[in-house]
């Protein structure tokens, strides 16, 4: 995880959002973005559709699922408030805090929401809608509303770390001219030194404009930064490329929880960051419940390490280290850093991608001794099948 100190001037928070409303390049203004045809405000819908899923079985969540769930894991959604009413989430949403006003279960735009549901959704009738963590529990913590302000996301970032968040997910960016940087510099700060996994959104281009800038939280040390992946799996310039990014994840037809009726399909038309980091924030569920004695830094090293990339040595300000792999990450021997030498039993694919193999495996040592004593029991039944007819017609001369 590399991060530059800020020398760029933007005065940005852009919130990674489709289908319901993003931020301006602008700390304190807000604008409306069109909605989806699927997502109606105020009716009841589930989607039963299986290719909404499609997002999960292209990195492979469900494969993982054997292996861990997010149980026992508290993700801390720092975001516009999670609407515990959603059928989807009114069983996976603690205590929460609103710093934004109103209570942190209040959602005026939806976009928490959303996010929560792709990390921990539960999955009900009529809907194939489910989290890639679908034992994880979500902590809402509601930072803004109409005017977002950075100083009120740094709060809520502390706030998550010393109420006990295992993992942080901020689906929010802003630029390095950002005046309240230095105070969101000290929280999460603060919130990596508790060993808290801050996962964080690489940010949106503005519209026809796009351009390579770090932001942030996710251009801060010991910050996971995501970008997003299309259809094809790959990271298209409506992502802001730099050094702020780590790895890529789904951020195209996601199937989310809106509001509080419900589901429906967002993203339709480009990848959002927003998204991304959500599943990120999953799978960083998922490895805390497997691995409960690796530190948040080890955490990261194992989800980087096993994504997805061309080279195994090597990352880009595009996709970062790569698209990430669940199940790989989950059954990684190394939690040690990307590109290392003992970063993990990995071996290139005739594509030319990278793997890693699947070494974690307590029954493997008893199945290699059965598999040894089944063959040196085939060799000598076979001994015993030729020599015995050979025995036999021997007595018969004699």
């Amino acid at each position: 995880m590399r991060r530059p100190s800020p020398t760029a001037a933007l005065l940005a928070v852009v919130l990674g959002t489709a289908g319901m409303s993003a931020l301006s390049a602008a700390p304190a203004q807000a604008e409306s973005a069109p909605t989806s045809a699927r997502c109606t405000a105020g009716k009841d819908q589930l989607v039963n559709n299986p290719q909404s899923l499609e997002n999960l079985y292209q990195v492979g969540f469900p494969a993982s699922w054997r292996l861990a769930t997010g149980r026992g894991q508290v993700v801390a959604v720092v975001d516009s408030g999670v609407d515990a009413r959603n059928v989807h989430l009114k069983d996976a949403v603690t205590k929460g805090r609103s710093f934004a006003g109103g209570a942190p279960t209040d959602d005026t735009k939806g976009h928490g929401t959303a996010v929560a549901g792709i990390i921990a959704a539960r999955q009900v009738d009529q809907s194939v809608l489910v989290g890639a963590a679908p034992n994880a529990t979500i902590m809402p913590v509601r930072v803004h509303d109409v005017k977002p302000k950075t100083s009120a996301i740094a709060e809520g970032i502390r706030w998550a770390a010393e109420n006990g968040a295992d993992v942080i997910n901020v689906s929010l960016s802003t630029g390095p001219s950002d005046p309240d940087l230095p105070a969101l510099k000290a929280a999460v700060a603060d919130a990596v030194a508790r060993d808290a996994v801050v996962v964080a959104a690489a940010g949106n281009r503005p519209e026809a404009e796009p351009y390579t800038q770090v932001q942030y939280p996710a251009g801060f040390p010991g910050v996971i930064g995501v970008a997003a992946s299309n259809t094809s799996g790959d990271v298209d310039d409506f992502t802001i490329h730099g050094e702020h990014v780590d790895v890529s994840a789904p951020g195209s037809n996601v199937l989310i929880s809106f509001r509080n009726n419900g589901d429906c399909i967002v993203g339709l038309d480009q990848p959002f960051s927003s998204y991304s980091t959500a599943y990120v924030s999953a799978l960083a569920a998922q490895l805390r419940e497997r691995f409960p004695d690796d530190t948040a830094e080890q955490i990261a090293n194992r989800l980087e390490s096993t994504a997805d990339r061309p080279r195994r040595s090597a990352r880009d300000d595009v996709q970062g280290w790569g698209l990430i792999q669940p199940e790989a990450a989950l059954t990684s021997i190394s939690n040690a850093p990307p590109g290392s030498p003992a970063a993990g039993d990995q071996q290139t694919s005739s594509a030319g991608i990278v793997t890693t193999a699947a070494s974690v495996d307590p029954d493997e040592p008893a199945r290699t001794r059965l598999l040894w004593w089944t063959l040196v029991m085939s060799a000598l039944l076979g001994i015993g099948l030729i020599a015995f007819p050979l025995a036999r017609r021997g007595r018969a001369r004699a």
